[in-house]
């Protein structure tokens, strides 16, 4: 009888382990379609961004979480990218291959999904280093599109050619990434380089037709400032951006400026 108990006992177990949890669940992860500041544009011929206006991710997870607190992915740099590789439904698309300001309305909207459109966090008076709590409403954010100047002519591989005004030097300048953006922030941390210039060799691949790094680098460290000043201000208007922005004022100092949000790690966990 005993043994009798046991084996029904074990089928059950087996049977149990077998059933698939989705058909007992039946539940489908909801997703969400983002607006890409970019409009698609900037993105070279058979990117599978390339002219789209949106882009479609799923709602974040308790196991997305997960991604947003291990230590060793935030300590490699790498836990947003996981995180948007995760949420991305086309899995051809990779984090590190979204321009910049897609990277970010993508992070927008998923902090949005998951916890709401109000943000708390602390912030650092710029003025005294005093701290105070701050909100954001993520609902008010905005989005800058590109401005194409007549200066600037667009190629058949979504880069841009423009002519410096006095060395009538023929500069081909391309849109950051998220690779960029992990380089850039690497760089910064690593080393002295100067922000601007470390961002000008990442966005010019070509100077007169050439397109060496020794080439670029020459160029980049030796470009008259009011030249890289034009050149800057022409990649800019190329650059479509999502920002939110709050009016902040210091309790104790009374200092006053325009707060804006931070996309990284912190955003998801401003108490961590």
């Amino acid at each position: 009888m005993k043994r009798n108990n046991e084996e029904r006992a074990k089928t059950r177990r087996q049977q149990q382990n077998s059933i698939d949890p989705a058909s007992v669940l039946n539940f489908v992860a909801p997703t969400e379609f983002v607006e890409l500041p970019s409009k698609g544009i900037g993105y070279p011929q058979g990117h599978p961004l390339y002219n789209k206006e949106t882009i479609e991710i799923r709602f974040m997870t308790a196991k997305d979480e997960d991604i947003l607190t291990s230590k060793s992915l935030l300590k490699k740099g790498i836990a947003i990218d996981r995180l948007i590789n995760s949420l991305i439904i086309d899995n051809t698309i990779r984090s590190e291959d979204i321009l910049i300001s897609d990277r970010n309305a993508i992070i927008l909207a998923a902090r949005s999904s998951a916890y709401g459109h109000i943000y708390e966090t602390k912030v650092k008076c710029p003025s005294c280093s005093s701290t105070q709590k701050m909100s954001f409403d993520l609902s008010q954010g905005t989005i800058t599109e590109p401005d194409f100047p007549e200066d600037v002519q667009e190629l058949d591989n979504g880069n841009y050619m423009y002519e410096t005004e006095y060395s009538k030097i023929k500069v081909e300048m391309r849109l950051l990434t998220g690779r960029d953006e992990n380089t850039i922030f690497k760089a910064l941390k690593s080393s002295d380089d100067a922000a601007m210039s470390t961002q000008m060799k990442l966005f010019v691949v070509g100077v007169n037709g050439h397109s060496h790094p020794n080439i670029i680098q020459h160029f980049v460290n030796n470009i008259p400032a009011f030249e890289a000043r034009d050149l800057r201000k022409a990649f800019n208007s190329l650059t479509a951006m999502v920002e939110v922005k709050e009016n902040y004022t210091c309790n104790s100092c009374g200092y006053e400026q325009e707060m804006e949000v931070p996309f990284n790690a912190d955003f998801f966990w401003p108490d961590r």
